[in-house]
């Protein structure tokens, strides 16, 4: 534990860390929560247009629908579960909107430091 983090400050529980780790130590998962750090809530189609092009900002080619559609399923039916399981997103079957979860504090804390890293200098 933190020697400046006071008693009184919201802690995630190991279980709860567990599952963050183990929902966020896939990248398709983490560009989705990154996203959602910035926006607070998008719908599922949009989630699939960000992580499609993020996931391809390195690549010169033109992105084919096929592609993009590949990601709305996958982010559909495996990693927006996934995070909902975690509690670190919620999602709305019905509007098919994807919101942050209130999640603690470390969680999101967490989030922010592996954007850092992975978005670099």
């Amino acid at each position: 534990m933190d020697p400046e983090q006071s008693p009184t400050e919201p802690t995630a529980s190991p279980d709860l860390l567990d599952d963050a780790f183990l929902a966020l130590r896939e990248r398709d998962r983490r560009l989705v929560l990154y996203f959602l750090l910035e926006h607070e809530t998008a719908s599922l189609s949009e989630l699939a247009d960000v992580v499609t092009a993020w996931s391809h900002a390195d690549d010169s080619r033109v992105i084919e629908p096929r592609c993009r559609n590949q990601w709305y399923l996958q982010l559909r039916q495996v990693h927006i579960p996934k995070l909902v399981d975690a509690d670190i997103v919620t999602h709305d079957e019905e509007t098919g909107r994807v919101s942050l979860a209130s999640c603690p504090e470390p969680i999101r804390e967490l989030a922010a430091r592996a954007c850092a890293a992975e978005a670099g200098p």
